[in-house]
């Protein structure tokens, strides 16, 4: 038996839970470009409170903070998910903003630079401490400190503290044990409060 693939699991959590700082990185260096967009995308997307981590297959991580360059990401995001649906809002109430929806996630941009994230329920995209879109609300209210926000002008909004101890917020759907998960947040998004 060898101990190397729990030395690669463990390494990845780590660095994918105990980030702090906001200057923009990335880890581009890891990504080998010559393999190309393979049709067989195994890659995923961790998101957190500053910003995603994208898994490449063969073990390759890229790492975005907010701030990053827009021209940074895209590259990788499209590796693991294809190509993206762009539009863009020039009526959002933190100013004009592009969106680039790759799959279940939606990567928010603001003067080319990478400001927020939202994901909704589909394969491929999960928290650092593995909350995600479609689970049972029950199950985060146990795990985490989820509460719902009072007075929010949107439906259904909540928040929890991540295991970085910042907050990441969403919506849930439903009501009692039926209530789930709808989307979750962090950064900068468009919604009209």
């Amino acid at each position: 038996m060898t101990l190397r693939p729990l030395w690669v699991l463990a390494a990845l959590v780590l660095a994918s839970c105990g980030r702090v700082g906001s200057a923009p990185t990335s880890d581009v260096s890891k990504i080998d470009k010559s393999a190309g967009v393979s049709a067989k995308r195994q890659g995923k997307a961790i998101v957190d409170s500053q910003g995603v981590i994208f898994d490449l297959p063969g073990g390759k991580t890229g790492e975005f903070t907010f701030g990053t360059p827009r021209g940074s990401i895209e590259p990788v995001a499209a590796r693991v998910f294809g190509a993206p649906e762009n539009s863009r809002n020039d009526e959002c109430g933190a100013g004009p903003m592009e969106f680039a929806r790759y799959g279940p996630i939606t990567l928010n941009f603001q003067d080319g630079e990478l400001v927020g994230w939202m994901a909704r329920e589909g394969e491929g995209v999960l928290t650092s401490d593995s909350v995600m879109p479609g689970k049972p609300m029950r199950d985060l209210k146990i795990a985490r400190s989820a509460r719902m926000i009072e007075n929010s002008t949107l439906d259904g909004e909540f928040e929890y503290l991540a295991a970085d101890g910042r907050p990441i917020r969403g919506f849930v759907e439903g009501e009692g044990r039926d209530a789930k998960i709808a989307s979750l947040y962090a950064g900068q998004n468009c919604f009209f409060r």
